[in-house]
């Protein structure tokens, strides 16, 4: 209550003083392109890393959703991303200031090209404007249509193991006068190998009961179809913005799984005992319109946005199994899950002397249906409907006193509603937050912020929509369900910043001291629920993380090396958990060591080409919690590599490669209940995958 009423005074204070000094010009939102992207992070009022558009096609990637897990700090776990080892998509993704909530959204726009994407903002810290729910904000800047005649091309043929895959976009460009226009077109094909072998072994009073083991192999095969105009309307500074999209997302996946076991007493031999064959068949079709626009009034600008989506997945899988005697059994799982989401934004800025100040408001409304049909060994049908509404109003003011300081206060208040399986929970907070940003001389700038977040639960997370362990029921093996009770964590954050900007623009590096106090944190947690082991998330108690982030960015042209730029991020993360439910105090699920990118790319103006080499290492990470659960997975090195040829100057020939060490997957997990435990090893073979495309505009 102390830091809130603390906050609250620091607040009234900053924009009542000095209201009689000269006024000055309204800070923009959003920052052009053509800046330098150092120069961007240094003058920015926030902790601020700019990825610009050049950063981006040097990542020689397909979709945005690729860009994301290359991004620094930034690692893909469980088809989520992650940062400071944190799980439960600490990233927070927005898409041109729009927080995606809905999963048809996020999956429709993450196969979009990436070359989409005009920049990216990544900002850490809490803000009114932002909130602090997650450890850090990615901010997805599209490109917008301007009136002028163009065309850009992109045509790829890849392969990935002994699958081929293949990219089409095409984007046409116009308009006239106040009137611009653009029509992106994407046809994305990607097939992707797997072969994974897992090794089972139970046992019971330190007597193995079970040894046995999986050898799976098959394809991923995932299309992306889209269309995604956009009409722009521009007079002076006022601007109005239309952009519908249609997508369609077709996956097959097809499995074969080579079963085999042993006398888990007395033989080391495991012998054949039958195989399952798997395909599955899912359809994603994605329809939304999304519009916005700015007005100007002097020193006013009024923004706004709304946005629909309305996405429908089906899936239909079916495990044919045969046992030792070729005995056939047949299961079938059906799913159909109807995902409608409605989100909208106001916002006002106004400069009144040395401040900035903004008022917003948003509102989420989020809504899914899944009906889930099981056939074969285990029948059911369920509906399941959960819902989610978020209603925010936000309060904040940039006052500059000096031109090399800014303060920044602010207030956010979130009403949440969750409703899933008949129950229904309400919660409200009031969220400050205060940051300086400080620039001691030419070259060292200090920044340093303090704010509180609120995290609701996703609409996965509090549904109990089924996921059936196959086969066997075991605590490695459970059933994932949501939690409907599930409460929305509530965290303080504070971060300290020192950037050291090299002379000239030549670079940057900084270091970031970051804590997080979490109540209410979430981890997913097995337990035995009548006759079934069953994975949901689950309140734990109180968190603590805590961690040291380094990252720099330097141009070797001062040393000689012309054209050729380096770039490092690395993150060690600490985590402790206060565990109400053991009474213990005890590391946090799954955390990882460290996290460590590194990067180089360089222009080679004589050949008229460009080549990058960049590094995504991911530490060991680890679980551990006594007389109940030990887990790892094994540090993993991701080695990326492209080279760029520009033909002439309207057409580039780019040759890229991902994953070149074809680095594998390894993980262990073993539980334990009164005297029985169970064991699940996990290798996951790793591939290279080579893409040739033709890219160019004119």
């Amino acid at each position: 209550m102390k830091r809130y009423l603390l906050t609250l005074v620091l607040f009234t204070a900053t924009t009542l003083v000095n209201a009689e000094e000269t006024a000055i010009e309204l800070k923009s939102i959003t920052v052009t392109g053509e800046r330098d992207d150092i120069a961007m992070r240094r003058d920015a009022a926030t902790q601020k890393v700019i990825i610009d558009r050049k950063e981006i096609d040097n990542m020689s990637v397909t979709t945005i959703a690729e860009v994301l897990g290359r991004l620094p700090g930034v690692e893909i776990k469980g088809g989520s991303q992650r940062a400071r080892g944190m799980s439960r998509d600490s990233v927070k993704v927005l898409i041109d200031g729009e927080r995606q909530s809905s999963q048809g959204v996020i999956n429709a726009m993450g196969l979009l090209p990436a070359g989409e994407l005009d920049r990216i903002e990544i900002l850490r810290g809490s803000s009114a404007e932002y909130g602090g729910s997650s450890a850090i904000t990615v901010n997805l800047v599209m490109k917008k249509a301007i009136a002028k005649r163009s065309t850009e091309y992109r045509a790829g043929l890849g392969v990935r193991g002994d699958e081929l895959g293949g990219v089409l976009s095409w984007a046409e460009h116009g308009g006239s006068g106040n009137v611009g226009w653009s029509l992106p077109v994407s046809l994305f094909y990607n097939n992707t190998p797997f072969e994974t072998l897992t090794d089972k072994q139970d046992y019971a009073a330190g007597s193995r009961t079970l040894w046995q083991q999986e050898q799976a192999n098959g394809s991923n095969k995932v299309g992306h179809y889209s269309i995604s105009p956009k009409f722009t309307w521009k007079s002076g500074q006022d601007s109005l913005r239309v952009a519908p999209m249609i997508s369609f997302i077709p996956s097959a996946r097809n499995s074969n799984t080579l079963l085999s076991r042993a006398n888990p007493a007395s033989s080391t031999n495991l012998l054949d005992y039958g195989n399952r064959d798997t395909p599955e068949d899912d359809l994603t079709r994605t329809l939304r319109l999304r519009l916005d626009g700015e007005k100007h009034f002097a020193d006013i600008k009024l923004s706004a946005r709304t946005a629909y989506t309305d996405s429908r997945q089906t899936s239909d899988l079916v495990r044919n199994s045969w046992d030792e005697l070729a005995a056939l059994s047949i299961s079938k799982e059906s799913t159909l899950s109807h995902n409608r989401e409605f989100n909208s934004a106001l916002r006002l800025d106004q400069s009144l002397g040395a401040h900035l100040i903004s008022i917003g408001t948003e509102y989420i409304k989020v809504m899914s249906d899944d009906d889930q049909t099981y056939l074969g060994e285990f029948t059911q049908q369920r509906q399941y409907a959960t819902s989610s509404r978020d209603a925010i109003i936000w309060l904040q003011d940039d006052w500059t006193p000096e031109e090399n300081m800014t303060l920044t206060t602010g207030l956010r208040l979130e009403n949440m509603r969750l409703d899933a399986d008949a129950v229904s929970q309400r919660h409200a907070a009031l969220l400050p937050s205060i940051a300086l940003r400080w620039q001691v001389s030419e070259l060292w700038v200090m920044r340093t912020s303090l704010g509180a977040g609120l995290k609701m639960p996703k609409l996965s997370e509090i549904s109990n929509s089924t996921e059936r362990s196959i086969i066997v029921n075991t605590p490695t093996e459970a059933d994932k369900r949501g939690n409907a009770n599930l409460s929305p964590e509530r965290s303080v954050n504070f971060e300290a910043v020192l950037e050291h900007y090299l002379a000239e623009k030549t670079g940057v590096v900084a270091a970031n001291l970051y804590v997080r106090a979490t109540s209410n944190f979430i981890e997913r947690r097995v337990a035995l629920e009548g006759d079934r082991w069953v994975d949901r998330p689950q309140n734990e108690g109180d968190a603590l993380h805590w961690g040291l982030e380094l990252d720099g960015k330097l141009r070797l042209d001062q040393f000689g090396w012309q054209g050729a730029t380096v770039k490092s991020h690395l993150t060690l993360p600490h985590a402790q958990v206060d565990d109400v439910r053991l009474g213990i105090q005890r590391t946090a699920r799954d955390t990882p060591h460290y996290i460590l990118s590194m990067g180089l790319d360089q222009n080679l103006p004589k050949l008229n080409a460009s080549y990058g080499l960049s590094m995504q290492i991911s530490g060991r990470s680890s679980t551990y919690i006594a007389n109940e659960q030990n887990a790892y997975n094994e540090a993993r090195v991701l080695v990326d590599a492209f080279c760029l040829y520009q033909i002439n100057q309207k057409m580039n020939l780019r040759l890229a490669g991902q994953n070149l060490l074809a680095s594998a997957t390894h993980s262990q997990n073993t539980y334990r209940y009164d005297t029985n435990s169970w064991q699940l090893n996990t290798n996951e073979a790793g591939y290279r995958s080579l893409m040739m495309t033709l890219e160019g505009r004119w």
